[in-house]
């Protein structure tokens, strides 16, 4: 296969300390070498010159709706085709196809049905990994916009079913540590190697201490649909500020978060914050809700009737400049935290989420104002602005 010789480049590498001059050689999708600054590389290998453009890894979304959530399975496999081809648009390579909370009756089957879809991949743009299960095993005293008819205990044979249909494609199940059955369901995602991250909450800090204790790494989208922080009661968004055991992820568009908020978390949680956008977007001639009623959308985030919201309009590329002008993080912070991070809490660092050699050529060519010039995957330019 061609070889491939990006130069002039300013590598954003999140596993170094600043941004450095140089470039990349690509060869059969995947990073070959890096070039140090002034370095041609071979004359065999095609040269693309960026012009001093910023290189950084791929994006990653661990929590990205698209409209899966207005489609029953039947629709699934349009829906992650129209994410797929529309991301790279945003620096964004790969994503987690997050759901919501569905009734016993359609649970396994639809979940089934989404990992085969991921499983057998072949979409031709942003990649989904994974599915992210949001639900159904939530607090329904803290659902959000989350169908709470649909919200749950945990129940070992339906849940133990679940995670057998989505086995190899499930990465990631938010739950609330207050319901009934969380410790087994704990202990059940242990067993099959799912991310445990802790959300739509309104547990008490013991509680938390205790699904820490169980096993749970992650909390999922800080401060949204959890108890209020309170200094003689911290709950879950005390401990996701406290603990050092906690990666956390945060909805940059300035509607979820207040961007002093923004600010506080950054400093408490350094490199233990990552950047997603709960993304919903509704399709024109699907349902306008997905069981919490219609969605209004203000340009900003999705609400429902009574003004809560529903999800985020924000796109990472527009995350990570929010996070710099919000929380005055570098570029190179800010690219981190929807990078390596994400692919280091999924596991998968060695082959997103950096610019090693022998990990996948997947890159988010950036404008000195941090908008996506250009995105490659698997070595291909896929979108240009």
């Amino acid at each position: 296969m061609e070889r491939v010789c990006l130069r002039e480049a300013v590598l954003l590498d999140p596993e170094a300390g600043a941004p450095s001059p140089g470039g990349l050689l690509l060869r059969d999708g995947r990073i070959e070498a890096r070039l140090g600054p002034g370095e041609r590389g071979p004359e065999a290998a095609r040269p693309v010159e960026l012009g001093g453009r910023a290189l950084a890894p791929g994006f990653i979304d661990l929590h990205f709706h698209g409209s899966l959530v207005f489609h029953d399975a039947a629709g699934f496999e349009a829906s992650l085709a129209a994410s797929s081809a529309q991301l790279p648009r945003h620096g964004t390579t790969a994503f987690l196809a997050t759901t919501v909370a569905w009734g016993p009756a359609e649970l396994a089957q639809r979940v089934g049905a989404l990992a085969e879809l991921v499983t057998r991949g072949g979409f031709p743009g942003a990649a989904p990994i994974g599915i992210h299960l949001e639900g159904p095993w939530l607090a329904p005293g803290a659902a959000g916009a989350q169908p709470v008819g649909s919200i749950r205990d945990y129940a070992r044979t339906e849940g133990r079913e679940v995670l057998a249909r989505g086995r190899g494609a499930i990465c990631m199940l938010t739950l609330a540590p207050e319901v009934s059955g969380a410790a087994a369901l704990l202990e059940d995602l242990g067993r099959e190697g799912v991310l445990a991250a802790l959300g739509h909450s309104r547990a008490r800090s013991a509680e938390v201490e205790e699904a820490i204790a169980r096993g749970a790494r992650h909390v999922t989208h800080l401060f949204n649909a959890m108890g209020p922080l309170h200094h003689r009661e911290p709950g879950l968004a005390g401990a996701a500020l406290a603990d050092e055991r906690l990666t956390c992820d945060l909805i940059c568009d300035g509607a979820h978060v207040h961007p002093q908020m923004v600010r506080v978390a950054a400093r408490a949680l350094g490199e233990r914050l990552l950047l997603i956008t709960d993304r919903v977007e509704p399709e024109p001639g699907a349902a306008g809700s997905f069981g919490s009623g219609p969605l209004r959308d203000d340009g900003i985030a999705l609400r429902l009737p009574d003004g809560r919201l529903a999800g985020s309009r924000v796109t990472l590329d527009l995350a990570l400049r929010n996070a710099q002008r919000f929380a005055g993080l570098s570029l190179l912070e800010a690219v981190a935290a929807c990078t390596l991070r994400p692919a280091r809490r999924l596991g998968i660092e060695r082959e997103r989420g950096t610019l090693r050699p022998g990990a996948r050529a997947d890159f988010a060519v950036l404008e000195p104002d941090g908008s996506v010039h250009s995105t490659w995957i698997g070595g291909k330019p896929v979108f240009r602005a």
